[in-house]
């Protein structure tokens, strides 16, 4: 058992609940065709609809890395579990990263510390790489 791996998979789960749940609630469902670009690809249905696929498959992608955190602090044992841990938690790093990179360009500073998500993923990420590192 390793506790800081369950503590980041728990975190991980429960940030790809609220990420699909919440997020298609206040933010996907309230983008209008209307007003979004058309791409290359098609008009702003598409568009809409290229944004809907991103935001479940980012969801995916949160509750795939939790799980593996999860068995990686549980079931999984030797160079498996490090390497699954090590895996996750470089997919954590980026996934915080770019969340910090992209509210720092795309709007005020201030603006990271209102939204849970950086600090949930930097936690994540944390955690992932002391527990992979403790193994």
């Amino acid at each position: 058992m390793n506790a800081a791996l369950i503590v980041a998979g728990s975190l991980a789960i429960v940030g790809a609940a609220i990420h699909g749940g919440v997020g298609e609630i206040l933010v996907v469902r309230k983008l209008s065709p209307g007003t979004l670009p058309p791409s290359a690809l098609g008009g702003p249905g598409l568009t809409k609809a290229m944004i809907h696929a991103s935001w479940h498959m980012t969801t995916v992608a949160f509750l795939t890395g939790g799980i593996s955190l999860l068995l990686a602090g549980t079931a999984l044992d030797g160079d498996t579990a490090r390497a699954v841990a090590a895996i996750a938690a470089a997919a954590f790093t980026g996934f915080a990263l770019i969340a910090v990179a992209a509210g720092g360009v795309h709007s005020r500073p201030r603006s990271l510390y209102r939204h849970p998500g950086p600090a949930l993923l930097a936690a994540t990420a944390a955690l992932a790489w002391w527990g992979a590192l403790a193994l």
